[in-house]
């Protein structure tokens, strides 16, 4: 007599969470949107966090505007003053902000906020971020009151 084996599939709830800025880049908006929802504002801590540019979140377009950003804009250098610089074109330095604890447009709730209101470039853009994972913190940038984009920031070191 044989013996008949029956495998049947148990659906499992993913707790699989993005751990790395490839992952971010790739994920839906509905999946950005809890993430920053979900997250703690904290500071990002002194020096350098890598940085990714999410346009368009959940589309084919986003991988290629984050590589296409990427040779522009690598990141966020944050400083001993309260204030936090973006890493361009490789070494260079543009566009500081300060950085403090606020309410966010996005959901009224604390967020790190990185104020430009004082740079000639970009006065009218606003980044609110949240940690989602230790070192690991998402954003939203504001131009002239409207979200335009997310951006993920690696401080992991």
């Amino acid at each position: 007599m044989r013996a008949l084996l029956i495998l049947t599939a148990v659906a499992v709830p993913s707790t699989a969470r993005a751990t790395d800025l490839r992952d971010l880049v790739r994920a839906p908006r509905a999946e950005l949107e809890a993430r920053f929802a979900a997250g703690t504002p904290t500071v990002p801590p002194l020096g350098f966090a890598e940085g990714r540019a999410i346009k368009n979140p959940g589309t084919r377009r986003a991988p290629l505007n984050a590589a296409l950003t990427r040779p522009v804009w690598q990141g966020k250098i944050f400083r001993e003053d309260g204030t936090m610089i973006n890493r361009v074109f490789g070494a260079g330095r543009a566009i500081p902000a300060s950085v403090y604890v606020a309410e966010s447009r996005t959901d009224g709730a604390p967020a790190v906020v990185f104020d430009y209101s004082r740079s000639k470039l970009w006065p009218d853009v606003r980044d609110e971020v949240r940690e989602i994972e230790p070192g690991l913190f998402l954003g939203v940038m504001y131009k002239g009151g409207q979200q335009k984009m997310f951006f993920a920031l690696d401080a992991r070191r």
